[in-house]
């Protein structure tokens, strides 16, 4: 009869259609890896882009001596709430290292007062900036270098030479992720790294 039944044993679908079996589990398998990228692995352009941005507008905060803008860039660093710069840990480091950020919104009043009495200006050149690829924790090293200058009513002070060392993770509030300093490092004695 045309159309017979035939008993097919498991051992001849292996026969006949293993190797088929085997190849889609593998490339089901390597779709999963690749739409899996670890990002530990390294950044694509826009992320380099933004971490640079990110690095770049963090030390002009930092350093910034203008009575103009100091508010505005300790507001953005540190007391901005959620959306912060810097993070506990970096903001403490800053507070510690001879107050480059003040500890709370009397002080900064207090130090933008002073600034605008001295009539303070101040100039940052960044020269680099190095990025390295994320650390097993997804936190980005990033070194800042270049030169300072301020000029007040008390006179020139600078170029000063400073470096310094973030690590920049991403905060996540809801569905907007920005970045944040988790780690601060002022190596401005140590030569740069290659």
């Amino acid at each position: 009869m045309y159309w017979r039944v035939r008993k097919i044993s498991p051992d001849q679908v292996m026969k006949t259609y293993g190797v088929h079996a085997i190849c889609i589990v593998s490339v089901l398998f390597n779709l999963v890896l690749f739409s899996k990228a670890n990002p530990a692995k390294g950044l694509n352009t826009e992320q380099k882009t933004n971490f640079d941005t990110f690095a770049r507008n963090v030390t002009r905060h930092i350093l910034d001596g203008c009575f103009v803008t100091y508010e505005a860039s300790m507001i953005q660093l540190c007391f901005n709430g959620s959306k912060s710069e810097l993070g506990p840990q970096a903001q403490q480091t800053l507070v510690q290292m001879d107050e480059v950020i003040p500890r709370t919104m009397d002080n900064m009043r207090a130090v933008s007062r002073q600034l605008k009495e001295a009539k303070s200006v101040s100039q940052i050149s960044i020269d680099d900036v190095k990025m390295e690829d994320p650390t097993s924790q997804g936190l980005v090293p990033i070194e800042v270098g270049g030169r300072v200058v301020k000029h007040s009513a008390e006179g020139l002070m600078g170029p000063n030479g400073f470096r310094f060392k973030y690590f920049v993770g991403i905060a996540k509030k809801g569905d907007v992720e920005t970045p944040v300093v988790v780690n601060f490092q002022d190596i401005s004695g140590q030569a740069p790294q290659q």
